[in-house]
């Protein structure tokens, strides 16, 4: 029974091997609002396989803006030609210490999660304004409304495109020029946007 079982190991073993063997190493690339920068490697033994794959990268690493090291940016496999993997982004997020780091006590944190229409779904989208002292109830509901607004304006666009514009677009310094109208403005803050595509 011993070394039947140790067959059986070599066996599984060799299967493995074999299965390795098999694969094929793809190389993944940003997506084109990032020219298609490098992301790195992926394994698989088909395309297929690896169709839907999802890879992060701080936002730094694809801009070369160091200011820009507090987002994570999700890219989903989207086409294989050859050996590279393209990709289209289905999410960013900043880092909750960067949060935690600019908010204080003394000062308010308004803001809203809206469910922007765009192309082929929605982007579910969270937008903060920090003020620099404690904001009465009448300002931040002046400021939420210009919150709203101002993501009314991405209505319709690609998910691609909406996001080239909150992250690396006027968006957040418009939004920050209306805002301080109302009430002084510490940080404006896209904290999050997720793509959900229309089943």
């Amino acid at each position: 029974m011993a070394e039947q079982t140790k067959a059986q190991k070599a066996s599984a073993a060799r299967k493995t091997v074999d299965k390795w063997k098999k694969k094929k190493w793809f190389s993944i690339v940003a997506s084109k609002i990032f020219d298609r920068k490098p992301l790195g490697e992926t394994p698989g033994e088909k395309p297929k396989n690896i169709m839907g794959r999802t890879f992060k990268s701080t936002l730094d690493i694809v801009t070369g803006q160091r200011a820009k090291r507090d987002y994570m940016v999700s890219f989903k496999i989207n086409d294989i030609q050859g050996q590279t993997a393209s990709t289209v982004i289905s999410e960013f997020s900043v880092n909750k210490g960067t949060l935690g780091r600019t908010i204080r006590r003394r000062n308010s944190k308004v803001g809203i999660v809206k469910r922007v229409p765009v192309v082929g779904g929605e982007a579910m989208t969270t937008v903060l304004v920090i003020t620099e002292r404690k904001a009465p109830n009448e300002q931040k509901t002046a400021i939420r409304k210009i919150i709203e607004e101002q993501l009314t304006t991405l209505n319709g666009k690609d998910f691609e495109l909406l996001v080239q514009e909150l992250l690396l677009g006027n968006f957040s310094n418009e939004l920050f020029k209306r805002a301080s109208k109302i009430y002084p403005v510490k940080k404006v803050i896209v904290s999050k946007s997720t793509f959900f595509e229309t089943k």
